[in-house]
């Protein structure tokens, strides 16, 4: 009787034992899935390319699935990254943003365009996303990609992937290039 409680208690902790390396595979192919996906480093490019238009002048003339080339700012909104894709919203270069207004600490987060006018900035915004090849976004935040962060300059090429009227305007970015943040004396400082 003891023998078979022992064998038992043997054969149970051996099952135990392979489900949870099982499990424990499972968890790590998981991460190491999860760390393979990111935003390729060949869609940021370190020289900036030649000028190109700001970003409401390029909205105006834009059609969908033409290749465009605008200067923006990463901003718009509080949150101008999604989380847990690879989109982030820009605004366009002449709206003023809150770092720009005021005193030195006029706007908690400079980069949601807080006062700026409602219609100007929903017509001077655009949504920017890095696709795969399946056409879909990176699973994973563009955040800190290629340095990208809020008020940052950018210069995106891309293709327009959708846009109305009423201010919408998506580009799936071919190239982004990440420059710095303006200032009080230079509102176009950290653009070339």
């Amino acid at each position: 009787m003891i023998t078979k409680a022992i064998l038992c208690i043997a054969t149970l902790s051996l099952i135990a034992c392979g489900n949870a390396g099982t499990q424990n595979e499972s968890a790590s192919a998981q991460n190491e899935s999860a760390r393979a996906v990111t935003i390729p480093s060949s869609l940021f490019v370190a020289a900036r390319p030649a000028d190109a238009d700001d970003l409401g002048k390029i909205m105006v003339a834009a059609k969908q699935g033409e290749t465009v080339r605008f200067l923006g700012r990463v901003g718009g909104m509080r949150e101008p990254f999604v989380k847990d894709s690879s989109i982030f919203v820009v605004a366009d270069p002449g709206l003023v943003s809150c770092e720009l207004m005021g005193d030195e600490d006029h706007c908690a987060i400079p980069w949601d365009y807080c006062c700026e006018d409602p219609d100007r900035l929903r017509m001077g915004r655009a949504t920017v996303r890095f696709i795969d090849d399946a056409g879909r976004p990176y699973r994973m935040s563009a955040e800190g990609a290629g340095s990208l962060a809020g008020s940052k300059f950018v210069l995106v090429e891309g293709i327009v992937q959708d846009k109305n009227d009423d201010g919408l305007f998506i580009v799936d970015a071919s190239s982004v290039w990440v420059g710095g943040s303006p200032t009080r004396a230079d509102h176009r400082g950290g653009s070339k």
